[in-house]
Order: C-alpha cells, then sequence, then structure tokens
C-alpha cells in the first residue's frame, strides 16, 4: 500500500506553476518574444467555436445557473471584446496624460493569480485568460471543487494552443492537486504579483502584501421612485434577477419603491413573471434554502424559482421568473436582507424618497457587502441625492445594477468581476485591462532650465534678515 501526502503534492505543484510562470515572464521580457496577437486570436476563436458546448458542460458540473445565459454573456463578450481592447494602452505602450504635460508607459504586472468560484466559471476564465495574455502577464489558476473540472478543460485547451504556436508553455497554468495547502503555497508566494478572486459565499480571509481583486455578488439595492418609467423598471428589474437564474455579479437583492407607486409596481412585476410569497410562505422557503446560521444550503444555490417553489412545497405559476419577499424592516438575522444566490428579491415600500434613501444605506451596509445601487427616476434631484450619498463603488442610473454593473446597457467596462474595494492607483470598480498593468510616468525637461530656476527665486537676503527677527521673537516668547 502507497501513502500519499497530498498537500506536499499540491505545494509541489504550486512551486512549479510558480517557477514555470516566472520563465515566461523572463521570456516576455525580450522584445522579440513579445509579439503575443497571434497566439491571442487563436485563443479568442478557441472560445467562440467551443463556448456553446463549455457553457453546458459548466453548468451540467456545478447545477448553477442556466447554461444558455452564460453562452449569451460569453458571445457577447467575445463579439465586443476587439472594441473593448481600443480603450485600452497595449504593452509596452506609451501615452499622453489628459494634461498632456507628462506620459505613462504600461508594464505587465507580473504573475496573476485567479481563484475561480463555481458561479459563471466560463465567463470569469475565459476573461481573466484573455485579460493575461493581451497583457503579457503569465496566470494561475486555481479552482473551487465544484467547478474543477470545466476549468481544467479550458487550461489544458489553451495550453495547448501555446504549446502549438511555440510560446512559453507557463503563460497559463492549472493547480490540479487543489488541497489547502497548495492554495496557501500560491497565495503566499513573494513571486505572484496580483490576485483576483471571483469569491463566492465567503471572500478570502487572506490578506496579501501584495494587489488584490476580490469580485463578489454583492447585496445590491433599487429604488423606484415616483417619477420613473415604472413599466421599464420592473421589466428589467426581473429580468435581470432571473438571468442566469440570480448568479452574476452585481445582481439586484432588494427594491425599495416609494409608497406612492408601490400597488402599482407590485402589479408591474407580477405581470412580467414575479411570485409574491406570503409569509408563511417566505417562512417555509428560508427554513429550507438556509440552515441554523443562516448560511445557503449551497445544492440550493442557482436554481430557477419554479424549482424553488417545487423543492419548498409553494405552488407557484409555471412562468415565474422571480420570488419577491415583502419586507417591513431590514433585519441582521434575516437572509433576505442579505446576498441572496438564487432568483429571490425582497421588496421594501417607503413613505417618500427621502424614507427611502435611509432605507437603501440600511440595506447596503447591513452585511457590509452593498457594491451597486440602481435608482429609477426621472426626478433630477433626486437622482443627484442618491449619487452622492450611497455608500457604493457604483450607482446606474434608469438600469439594473445586474446587467448594468458587467457593462451591458451601462456605459460601465465590459467585465465578470466587479468590487466594493479601492484598487490601487485604479479609479474603475470593474476589473478592466488596465488592472493588470503598472504605470510608469514619464515626464520631459522644461524648457526653463534649473540655473534660470534657482537664479529667478532664490530667498532675497531682505527676506532672511525679517524671517531670522521674527523666529527669534518667537523663540524668546516661549
Amino acid at each position: 500500500m502507497i501513502t500519499i501526502d497530498r498537500d506536499l503534492l499540491s505545494i509541489q505543484e504550486g512551486r512549479i506553476l510558480v517557477e514555470e510562470a516566472r520563465k515566461a515572464k523572463d521570456c516576455l521580457v525580450d522584445k522579440s518574444q513579445r509579439k503575443l496577437e497571434p497566439l491571442l486570436e487563436e485563443i479568442l476563436s478557441y472560445f467562440k467555436n467551443n463556448i456553446n458546448k463549455l457553457s453546458i458542460r459548466a453548468q451540467e458540473e456545478t447545477s448553477y445557473g442556466v447554461a444558455e445565459d452564460e453562452y449569451r454573456l460569453c458571445k457577447y463578450f467575445l463579439d465586443n471584446i476587439h472594441k473593448d481592447f481600443e480603450k485600452y494602452q497595449k504593452p509596452y505602450e506609451v501615452s499622453q496624460t489628459k494634461n498632456g504635460e507628462s506620459f505613462l508607459l504600461s508594464v505587465p504586472k507580473g504573475i496573476c493569480l485567479g481563484l475561480i468560484s463555481p458561479y459563471l466559471s466560463l465567463a470569469s476564465s475565459m476573461q481573466l485568460i484573455i485579460f493575461a495574455i493581451k497583457t503579457h502577464n503569465p496566470l494561475i489558476f486555481i479552482a473551487e471543487d465544484r467547478c474543477h473540472n470545466i476549468v481544467k478543460t479550458i487550461v489544458n485547451d489553451v495550453k495547448n494552443i501555446i504549446k502549438d504556436k511555440y510560446y512559453p508553455e507557463g503563460l497559463v497554468g492549472f493547480l490540479d492537486i487543489n488541497s489547502k495547502a497548495g492554495k496557501e503555497e500560491l497565495l503566499k508566494s513573494p513571486y505572484i504579483d496580483f490576485i483576483i478572486e471571483s469569491s463566492f459565499i465567503e471572500a478570502s480571509t487572506y490578506k496579501a502584501d501584495k494587489d488584490i481583486f476580490v469580485s463578489e455578488i454583492g447585496n445590491n439595492v433599487v429604488f423606484i421612485d415616483k417619477s420613473a418609467d415604472l413599466e421599464k423598471a420592473c421589466r428589467e428589474i426581473v429580468r435581470s434577477k432571473s438571468f442566469n437564474n440570480g448568479l452574476t455579479v452585481g445582481v439586484e437583492q432588494a427594491v425599495v419603491v416609494e409608497a406612492s407607486v408601490f400597488n402599482q409596481v407590485k402589479e408591474l412585476l407580477h405581470e412580467n413573471g414575479a411570485y409574491f410569497l406570503t409569509k408563511d410562505e417566505h417562512i417555509k422557503m428560508q427554513a429550507i434554502l438556509y440552515d441554523d446560521y443562516q448560511n445557503v444550503r449551497k445544492e440550493l444555490v442557482g436554481r430557477s424559482a419554479k424549482e424553488l417553489g417545487h423543492i419548498c412545497g409553494i405552488a407557484v405559476p409555471d412562468d415565474c421568473k422571480i420570488l419577491v419577499v415583502n419586507k417591513p424592516y431590514v433585519s441582521v438575522k434575516s437572509p433576505y436582507s442579505r446576498e441572496k444566490y438564487m432568483p429571490v428579491i425582497s421588496m421594501y415600500a417607503e413613505d417618500d424618497w427621502l424614507n427611502a434613501c435611509e432605507k437603501c444605506i440600511e440595506l447596503l451596509l447591513n452585511d457590509k457587502k452593498g457594491q451597486s445601487l440602481s435608482i429609477y427616476s426621472n426626478d433630477a434631484h433626486v437622482i443627484e441625492e442618491f449619487i452622492e450619498k450611497k455608500p457604493v463603488a457604483r450607482v446606474l442610473v434608469n438600469t439594473t445594477t445586474g446587467l448594468g454593473s458587467m457593462g451591458l446597457g451601462s456605459s460601465l467596462p465590459l467585465s465578470f468581476f466587479i468590487t466594493t474595494d479601492k484598487q490601487k492607483g485604479h479609479s474603475q470598480n470593474s476589473l478592466t485591462i488596465n488592472h493588470f498593468y503598472k504605470f510608469k510616468e514619464i515626464a520631459i525637461g522644461s524648457k526653463e532650465s534649473l540655473d534660470e530656476f534657482l537664479k529667478e527665486y532664490r530667498q532675497n537676503k531682505a527676506n532672511n534678515e525679517l524671517f531670522n527677527q521674527v523666529l527669534f521673537s518667537i523663540n524668546n516668547k516661549k
């Protein structure tokens, strides 16, 4: 009988992955090896030709979300990626700053570590590979057990393309023997320069003295003002919350409605496929969806509204798309006031927009995961107040937080990773190509010589004498 220490094997594999990534990084320092555009085009072709079957395999392995919805996300991303590339610098490219007085050189950040969660595992893996290759950064993946095989398949296919085209094989790696010890070995490695974590249910507790981007679904809120286009708001909320069975970054978790239009909004939501749970029904559902510690049962994550109704013994209509829980107040003890990993949304009525403003803040701060706020309104004053006062990373006006946060139907960057945390040197909270660069500032010598500067701005004798007199007077008063 042979005893195998899985932790030691995982640690060893992690060290080998880092060493291969370092070799790839060193290879790309040579200018003659920096021509990765042909490789990138091959990888883009691979994804375009395989996203249909990959999205099906991802859903079958994880049981989370909807294969067709993830396919649509990936297809849209691939169809628009070249347009997105035009907005950002290429590796080692010099650009002029907005003030026109200095320049920026984009330098690859280094070895990246991507932690992939089961939701949107295909979309998130694809984006990281494309961004890493585009910016000349080696990339190593760690995938949760539930999406291990699909991410491994993608990485192996991409590695074969890299090998066939005679590029450094360490450009993309995957921790196959995935143990806690191996994961920690990679997280603590001094050679890892950038960590991207697609967090699910529990954010990483690891604190690294390096760049880290933690993407979360978020406890996001929508406010519907009485001046809003109510039909548009209700249609978009149901469409966004039901997309991929509620598993997208930035997805809506709560709706706050001005009381004067509450009944109208309720009726419009119902017409678009919302089923309003009674008090007894949502108490019954809570007991099934969550354990005694209010943690969601992972086997029920990403199920459709109809499936959830069947599992919980609730008779919901066949055309039901989302489940709505009416709540009078926000509670830290209620899972309905937090992130919900399925097409379930809570709804609150407030007398006016001022009280609604306070309710939105209360929801956003409830579990400290509020990152996006959407406001549907045609009142400029109300919109301005919501934009200025909410503790969120992004505010969306007259569009959804779910699809809008990912750059679908909004002016935000196209991305499957969004965060609440401020990133070093970056103003954007959506993961973009710029996050994979370090920017060096380049300044040009001014026309005025240093001799002229020193001559013109030296302190004159009279001023020196006056300063000394003042200093002497102050010291004598002490």
